[in-house]
């Protein structure tokens, strides 16, 4: 079943690749690459940069086909797989939808200033983040999935408490995200930009301080 939906995630990502082949001839020279806040484009590059981004859903879902595979403790992601192999669909859809932003920006089908593109992106990470913290304490340990702390990795029990407290984490920032959407207006793109900052990098460093006060033996 693993290697069934890889294979389709496969063709979904071929499909899409030879789509924008078809509307390759049509694009300039000069495409759209990147939006602000706003939803104003801010970032330009080279015709083929549609093609590098066509690309790239297929390479990260070979990626998290082999890293199992790879990984030292590979058996573990066994007690997982439901989780793991849902997240390798949503990201690999996540990453086909959006090497389609150049085209539908030049086509006139994403409207230049609008924050609606923002407001989904917000609201896609926010769940995201509330879906992985609920499963993040089922992870078991490996070397490339979940919260992996030089201590957890050493340690069993401490990976359990690390990957616990990272899904609460995980949890309050996706809230923190979806509650923030309706005030939008009043962050800017400076503001949106420093919410995620420090909720990403709070975030990451609470957990590895609380991982090494697990191991440490101050949280029991």
């Amino acid at each position: 079943m693993k290697n069934k939906m890889y294979w389709i995630l496969g063709g979904v990502c071929a499909v899409s690749f030879l789509a924008h082949l078809c509307f390759y001839p049509s694009l300039p020279e000069t495409i759209p690459t990147h939006w602000n806040f706003e939803g104003t484009v801010d970032g330009w590059g080279p015709q083929y940069t549609v093609l590098i981004l066509a690309l790239l859903p297929a390479l990260i879902a070979l990626m998290l086909r082999v890293l199992p595979a790879m990984d030292p403790k590979g058996k573990n992601y066994e007690t997982f797989s439901k989780f793991y192999n849902g997240f390798a669909i949503g990201i690999t859809v996540f990453l086909v939808c959006i090497s389609w932003l150049p085209e539908l920006s030049l086509f006139g089908l994403l409207p230049d200033g609008s924050q609606m593109l923002s407001i989904i992106l917000y609201a896609v990470l926010g769940i995201s983040f509330i879906v992985l913290g609920n499963y993040m304490p089922r992870i078991k340990q490996n070397y490339f999935f979940g919260c992996r702390t030089p201590w957890g990795l050493a340690d069993e029990h401490n990976w359990n408490r690390t990957n616990r407290m990272g899904g609460i984490v995980f949890v309050v920032m996706g809230i923190v995200l979806l509650a923030s959407i309706p005030f939008f207006g009043l962050l800017g793109s400076f503001g949106a930009g420093v919410l995620i900052l420090v909720a990403a990098l709070g975030g990451s460093a609470w957990i590895y301080i609380y991982s090494f006060l697990v191991f440490k033996g101050i949280m029991k």
